[in-house]
């Protein structure tokens, strides 16, 4: 979740970082991994992105998108959406991404994982485009930075630095006062990619295979393309109704991670 404080906002809001408990028995676990919590997989994924944001986020999104799928383990392939974006209620075996006037809540992007054990089984990612509309926070390298890093926590991938003032690294993990590098406040990177350390920690999280892997994260291969089996509307409707009770069970295990910065 990206967090805006009193101090950068100047309406009141609070700063604050929470995270999910660490699960029971959890062992040392790789570098920047937000408690273990990964995509099962037995070989290489291929997650849908259900797109629920309005026109501007388009290119931002894509973008982001782009960006975490050069990973050895790990594409993204976006699609229509599947919820609406004022509920952004969560798709099994998806991420869904939404974008909406949620008022001040204190953060301009929110990242929920609906998990069995540390296995993630669906997410959501909001927009709040209260904030996004404001002067301070309404440009290109913010719009970029948030989504990238909201995009990475869905993955498990927690963040890198929580030091606001410190020298960019050219991560969109990396908390900063200047997402652009052009300010002259944090160096002259931007914090608007993945940076190559946080593809080496992300592999580190998604290097160890599982048993077993949701069905529609299971890539098909045509030529050098990959691309997920995507259900019609009436399967997904089955598919919700057969999952209803294990949906029930893990609602009460959703976790959400919380990414802070000042502005």
């Amino acid at each position: 979740m990206t967090l805006l404080n009193k101090a950068a906002a100047g309406c009141g809001l609070v700063l604050a970082v929470l995270v999910g408990a660490a699960p029971a028995g959890a062992t040392t676990l790789p570098t920047q991994s937000w408690n273990g919590y990964h995509w099962a997989h037995t070989g290489d994924l291929s997650i849908m992105v259900g797109n629920n944001t309005a026109s501007k986020w388009a290119p931002y999104l894509a973008t982001a998108e782009a960006s975490w799928s050069t990973d050895k383990y790990i594409d993204y392939v976006p699609m229509a959406g599947m919820t609406s974006a004022s509920s952004c209620a969560a798709v099994y075996g998806t991420i869904q991404v939404c974008s909406g006037n949620y008022g001040a809540t204190g953060w301009s992007g929110w990242t929920t994982v609906t998990t069995s054990g540390t296995q993630i089984t669906a997410a959501t990612i909001k927009l709040n485009d209260y904030y996004f509309t404001m002067a301070k926070y309404n440009n290109a390298a913010y719009f970029q930075q948030v989504i990238c890093q909201e995009l990475g926590n869905a993955l498990g991938l927690d963040d890198s630095d929580h030091t606001y003032t410190n020298t960019n690294t050219g991560s969109c993990m990396d908390y900063t006062n200047d997402s652009s590098g052009t300010k002259g406040t944090n160096g002259t990177l931007a914090n608007t990619a993945p940076s190559a350390t946080d593809f080496t920690h992300l592999d580190g999280i998604y290097s160890v295979f599982d048993k077993t892997q949701l069905v529609f994260t299971k890539p098909t291969t045509t030529g050098n393309a990959q691309a997920a089996s995507v259900p019609e509307p009436a399967s997904w409707s089955l598919m919700l109704v057969g999952f209803g009770g294990l949906g029930f069970a893990m609602r009460r295990r959703k976790q959400t991670v919380a990414v802070a910065f000042a502005r």
